[in-house]
């Protein structure tokens, strides 16, 4: 009787710890703290093309000449070699 007991109580003590935590992050997800600012659509396409538009240091002329002096001595070996 007495382990009958112990196992129905671990097993209430065990649910409630489910649904404690399942109740807390299902609430969390659902209320946002108070003065959070919520990004609409153009906010979200108006980061994305800023971070498209800002200069890149990989892209110079000068990097991007060098890349494409090296992508033709591939080819040339690779030609060259048939």
């Amino acid at each position: 009787m007495l382990r009958q007991l112990t196992g129905g109580l671990m097993a209430a003590i065990a649910l409630g710890c489910v649904v404690i935590v399942g109740s807390t992050v299902a609430w969390s997800n659902i209320v946002a703290p108070v003065g959070e600012a919520h990004m609409t659509r153009i906010d979200f396409n108006r980061t994305f093309t800023d971070a498209a538009a800002a200069p890149s240091p990989v892209n110079t002329p000068a990097n991007r000449e060098r890349l494409r002096d090296i992508g033709w001595s591939h080819l040339n070996v690779r030609l060259a070699g048939k």
